[in-house]
């Protein structure tokens, strides 16, 4: 054996024997009462922080969320729930059982319909799922629809008590109560919501936060925008307050203008699309042999799917055309 050979495996039982000797060491301070103590005191003094943590962030949870929260959830199984979150908010209660007895009924007219249309079993099951879904659809944003447009009619004036009760020296969250009392609805119930929820202690930032994550409305976005920019830079909240209400106004005056220029439009779409449907219903009662070709033929029923698929995008691209919806 070679004398670098002796040198490299005497360096090396040199290493394992201090590496170990230094284990040994350690194992043994490990051991001291005082050590013991100091690491059992830090891992206490931990448990009990994270603890502390876990316990704030679960009661600022449920004080600015009522209802159980779907971040946690699989983005499948959130859907229903976040659906039902969001019809509760802008309709109530009785606005999710609107929306069950539409869909019920639009099933049970979809079944009656299919059954005597003559389509496959396969078209019918098919539209059996498809109609009620459009339909439930559709319901769900007309009562969006009509929420916003309540919601935007009222908060201007909303906008104006604010601005002379913080005029008159009421501090902002005590101003948000009094709006929460003297407003008209919808907006009377958003801001009695964020004032119970300021009145128990929750912070200003937070509650503007959830409640713009809850309305999704650009106009009520701006307004949360301009209370959290004044809460952190200062300024005069009056004069802020004052200009974007002049803004709620000037949006809420360009929807109304587009919605007058654009109705005979709309009107003349709704009128064009019902006249296939009164004709078929004339020719039907007149002379129903006639219409054997459209309703017992497989090429009549390829041309009457076409014609309700151009007619439907049609009607889509003319509503969307003429709908100049800035409240989003």
């Amino acid at each position: 054996m070679r004398s670098a050979d002796i040198i490299g495996f005497g360096a090396f039982f040199t290493f394992v024997m201090v590496g170990l000797i230094v284990r040994s060491l350690r194992s043994i301070a490990r051991q001291q009462p005082r050590t013991r103590i100091r690491a059992r005191m830090v891992k206490v003094r931990d448990e009990s922080k994270a603890a502390l943590v876990d316990r704030d962030a679960k009661q600022q949870a449920q004080l600015l969320q009522p209802k159980r929260r779907f971040a946690d959830q699989d983005a499948l199984f959130a859907i229903i729930p976040a659906w039902h979150e969001r019809v509760h908010t802008v309709s109530g209660p009785g606005g999710i059982r609107a929306l069950y007895v539409v869909a019920i009924v639009a099933l049970i007219a979809s079944v009656i319909g299919t059954a005597f249309a003559p389509v496959g079993p396969v078209l019918r099951v098919l539209g059996c799922i498809v109609i009620p879904v459009l339909v439930v659809r559709a319901a769900y944003h007309w009562l969006i629809a009509r929420f916003r447009n309540r919601f935007l009619a009222v908060f201007p004036d909303t906008i104006d008590l604010i601005i002379r009760a913080v005029r008159a020296g009421i501090p902002v969250v005590q101003a948000i109560c009094v709006a929460g009392v003297e407003s008209d609805e919808p907006v009377r119930t958003t801001f009695r919501v964020m004032g119970d929820a300021l009145l128990v202690g929750a912070d200003l930032k937070e509650v503007l936060e959830q409640a713009a994550a809850r309305m999704r409305l650009a106009d009520f976005s701006f307004f949360t925008v301009c209370l959290i920019l004044q809460r952190e830079t200062g300024g005069n909240l009056g004069d802020t307050l004052e200009n974007l209400s002049a803004i709620v106004r000037m949006r809420r005056d360009i929807r109304a203008k587009s919605k007058a220029l654009t109705a005979e439009g709309r009107l003349a779409s709704k009128m064009i699309a019902a006249v296939p449907f009164a004709l078929m219903g004339f020719i039907y009662i007149v002379n129903r042999p006639y219409l054997d070709t459209l309703t017992h033929t497989h090429a009549g029923h390829k041309i009457l799917t076409l014609a309700a698929v151009l007619l439907t995008i049609g009607l889509w691209l003319i509503n969307k055309i003429s709908n100049l919806d800035t409240s989003r």
